[in-house]
């Protein structure tokens, strides 16, 4: 009798043990499956941010947003960025305006100054802007801050039709004796939307 007693004993501790094994490994795999989901859910969640087009201003000290009239033409937002972009410890600006053209195509120009003494001196390019289209832009513009100040510029001419593909050309904007300069031309290849590019 004590020895089927024993044997009970050790039976009963024996197959506690193999459930617990069993139940471990059930909520193991559960949180691991929830744990990789996870990781996958955030992992697109970043590859989706990274896949949007950034023209590089983060962090406006202001913003303005305006009303169009009847033609619905015009300004509908402007902000202003202040960043040392010549390294001498004053807050250069740059001023991002929007304009809308009342059908699908638009564009942002760019106004980039800098701070001499409290006096802001522009050094902007001519026709500093982009050129946006419903389906694809003709060109963009990109502000790089590190290692050093840069700014980016693909563009490409229209063809017969606004989609039709055509050789973007790339220009780098970089200071020199506080003006920006800018580089030869570098073809890259025929697209219709030149975000694709950066």
């Amino acid at each position: 009798m004590e020895k089927t007693n024993k044997f009970m004993l050790i039976m009963s501790v024996v197959a506690l043990y193999i459930l617990g094994v069993v139940v471990y490994n059930i909520t193991s795999s559960s949180d691991n499956k929830k744990s990789q989901k996870s990781v996958v859910e955030n992992n697109a969640i970043f590859n989706d941010v990274e896949s949007v087009f950034s023209d590089g201003l983060i962090n406006p000290v202001s913003t303005t947003n305006y009303e169009l009239g009847e033609d619905e033409i015009g300004i509908t937002e402007k902000s202003i960025y202040m960043v040392d972009i010549n390294n001498d410890n004053a807050l250069d600006r740059i001023t991002k305006t929007f304009f809308d053209n009342g059908n699908a195509h638009s564009y942002y120009e760019y106004k980039i100054e800098l701070n001499k003494n409290g006096n802001y001196v522009d050094i902007t390019p001519d026709n500093f802007r982009t050129v946006n289209g419903a389906d694809c832009d003709l060109q963009q513009i990109k502000f790089v801050f590190k290692p050093q100040f840069q700014i980016i510029v693909i563009g490409r001419e229209m063809g017969e039709t606004w989609v039709e593909p055509t050789i973007a050309t790339k220009h780098v904007y970089s200071l020199a004796n506080e003006k920006l300069k800018v580089s030869k031309g570098k073809a890259l290849r025929a697209i219709c939307d030149v975000k694709e590019l950066f």
